[in-house]
């Protein structure tokens, strides 16, 4: 399948965003045809063949929502990105349906969704059948018509004093998604997003995910920091199959290294 429509994007205000490259890359790499982009402020030492690069100006992390919702829209020329991140990227290109182009906005399903006018973080939705789930940004697929849509209808972001509600995913996903859908736009359900991405694994939910179909995944435990390389949060082995996961990305040639939270922060 090409994906000559498609740019894989990553956006960095705080770096020049070099950690970001080895995802961009093999993101390319497995869907054929896509383009590459890193927006930063400013350029890597060293920028792999066919990967753009473009300056932005700083970004906190407030402002990196609002940059997502209202300014990145101005620097994609194809119908669709999907953004990536060191610790969000493509495992497997040959997973990528072809109606995931049907949809303005896919991303895995993550430990928060909104029940009520609450949201509730750590998985706490599984209970409630009718929580609207967060679908991840982090790796997610957007059409460019999404892209701008918060500027041509003025739908700016929720205020509140809540930090996790003011996240773009947040806002795209669950806040604003009765706008985005009463305007047409088309936010992929739960059980397409599930296959798409994963972040952490929720137990019920993704009792019965088989990785071999996923599209990618993203999770701040996971970075890639080489071609091949992950950096692994060593805390993250005691999370629901995280280590069957774990086993899964050594089954496919990925060489994993542990680190305790301070390094793997530093």
């Amino acid at each position: 399948m090409e994906h000559k429509d498609l740019t894989i994007v990553s956006v960095y205000g705080h770096n020049d965003g070099s950690g970001a490259l080895p995802s961009i890359v093999r993101s390319m790499r497995e869907l054929p045809g896509s383009r590459g982009l890193l927006l930063s402020i400013e350029r890597p030492k060293e920028m792999p063949e066919g990967v753009e690069w473009h300056k932005i100006y700083p970004l906190g992390y407030r402002e990196y929502s609002t940059f997502m919702l209202h300014c990145l829209y101005a620097f994609i020329d194809t119908e669709f990105c999907l953004v990536v991140q060191d610790d969000g990227w493509v495992l497997d290109g040959r997973n990528f349906k072809p109606e995931y182009y049907d949809y303005d906005y896919i991303g895995g399903i993550t430990h928060a969704g909104l029940v009520g006018d609450s949201l509730l973080l750590g998985f706490g939705w599984v209970a409630h059948p009718n929580a609207v789930l967060v679908q991840n940004g982090g790796f997610s697929l957007r059409s460019r018509r999404f892209l701008k849509a918060s500027n041509k209808h003025g739908i700016a972001q929720a205020y509140s004093g809540e930090i996790h509600l003011w996240n773009e995913d947040v806002q795209l996903s669950c806040l604003r998604k009765p706008w985005f859908e009463e305007l047409g736009y088309r936010i992929a359900p739960p059980e397409v997003a599930k296959e798409f991405s994963l972040e952490h694994l929720a137990p019920v939910f993704h009792d019965d995910l088989d990785f071999t179909k996923l599209l990618g995944h993203h999770s701040t435990s996971r970075r890639l920091i080489k071609d091949n390389e992950i950096l692994v949060r060593g805390q993250s082995k005691t999370w629901y199959r995280e280590v069957e996961f774990l086993e899964f990305l050594q089954s496919k040639g990925y060489v994993l290294n542990y680190a305790h939270e301070s390094a793997y922060q530093g």
